[in-house]
């Protein structure tokens, strides 16, 4: 008999990786259209601004800017930090995985003196010793990566805030898998750089990054012993030369701005249609959906007798970690579900790459269409791998999550 490869007949793997995401057609659609001048005044007032004030509705922000780059999310991060980080600034960083890392070592890159708080992998956030390090560091700034891609994990973001204004610091924050998923309230939280990428919740192509930048930001821009290092990143030049004089920028109203960098004009029509729909499915319901994705898609894992990575109080709704079974590899897991059944889903990072599985459950991928087909094709794959499970399990405990939350 004839085997089946299930994935053949597609022309790519379904990703249900943590980013980048699937994309919304309407999106794809734009990215289908004829070259633009960037620095066109037509450009300029007709897509980039419309983009970046509905982006302010998406990070809940109005009394900020929210600029955008050509990059990634890492690109973000590292423009925040370089505009507002100078050489011997302390900065409380707080390292909860991978990116936590990363954060760090960008910071010790513009020569910031680092005080690292480290919390460990997967466990909840202990905000009293927080606080009590951050009046002894007594930091410029505070950084925290809201959503930790790398152990699927979701952080106190609002009491991070209210740590940083007790000591005065400018709260630095990591949205890259959080906004558009998990609610982000920048202004709330009085989240001073919130940094993020276009590939994630947004569900927009890879290759913006975005930033939202308070008005306090932008004084201690403007404080600065001397000019940031980066011409490209600094985000100052984005007040002196694009923002109006009506919300604290320099650009008299009405008369031509400057983009202190080209934008990607296909990129920035194609994250417009993504702002539009999400604004037209409403924040609350969004972030709703997500929530019950992610629940559902637990469910199943836990159906199929898998154990998640983190402590239960910090999940995340937008990556789920999840531990494998003894004496089956995450690698052939990854191999097997995207070569026979067509869906790619990702290993664990570093030290936890042997022995756990990360599932994204991001924009358009935060449903019981995309859901049920990975469990359904992680039940097989673990199968086909040597371990047992109930058949159909998984896919049912997703069903019940998700009739329960109808």
């Amino acid at each position: 008999m004839l085997a089946i490869n299930w994935a053949q007949c597609h022309t790519r793997p379904v990703l249900m990786i943590p980013g980048p995401t699937e994309l919304p057609y309407p999106v794809i659609q734009a990215l289908n259209q004829p070259p633009t001048i960037q620095y066109d005044r037509g450009f300029d007032e007709k897509v980039l601004e419309p983009t970046t004030l509905a982006l302010r509705e998406v990070f809940q922000t109005r009394t900020g800017e929210v600029v955008l780059l050509p990059g990634s999310g890492r690109t973000a991060l590292e423009a925040g930090v370089v505009s507002v980080v100078e050489p011997g600034d302390r900065v409380l960083v707080v390292v909860a995985g991978q990116f936590g890392m990363l954060m760090r070592e960008i910071l010790l890159r513009v020569g910031a003196e680092v005080a690292e708080f480290t919390v460990e992998l997967g466990s909840r956030l202990d905000l009293e010793r927080l606080a009590h390090e951050a009046e002894r560091v007594r930091p410029k700034a505070i950084t925290l990566v809201h959503n930790e891609t790398s152990t699927g994990t979701t952080y106190p973001a609002a009491e991070v805030g209210r740590i940083a204004r007790s000591v005065g610091a400018l709260f630095l924050l990591d949205t890259v898998s959080s906004v558009a998923g998990i609610d982000v309230r920048t202004d709330e939280w009085g989240v001073d750089l919130n940094m993020t990428g276009s590939q994630k919740c947004l569900a927009a192509p890879l290759g913006m990054a975005l930033v939202g930048v308070s008005q306090r930001a932008f004084e201690a821009m403007e404080r600065r012993r001397q000019k940031a290092s980066s011409f490209v990143y600094d985000l100052l030049r984005w007040k002196e030369q694009w923002v109006p004089v009506s919300r604290g920028g320099k650009v008299p109203d009405g008369s031509p701005r400057r983009q202190p960098v080209s934008i990607p004009t296909h990129l920035t029509s194609a994250m417009s249609v993504a702002v539009r729909l999400i604004l037209e499915e409403g924040l609350p319901h969004r972030f709703r959906r997500h929530e019950v994705a992610a629940a559902a898609l637990r469910s199943g894992l836990q159906a199929l007798q898998l154990e998640m990575f983190p402590d239960p109080s910090v999940l995340s709704n937008t990556v789920s970690c999840v531990k494998t079974p003894n004496g089956v590899a995450p690698a052939a897991v990854v191999v097997r579900m995207r070569d026979q059944y067509g869906i790619l889903i990702g290993t664990g990072l570093d030290t936890m790459r042997t022995t756990t599985l990360r599932i994204g459950t991001m924009g358009l991928t935060a449903s019981p269409l995309y859901v049920l087909p990975t469990l359904s094709a992680l039940e097989l794959a673990l199968r086909d791998l040597g371990y047992k499970s109930e058949s159909g399990a998984a896919v049912a405990a997703a069903q019940a999550t998700v009739a329960d939350a109808s």
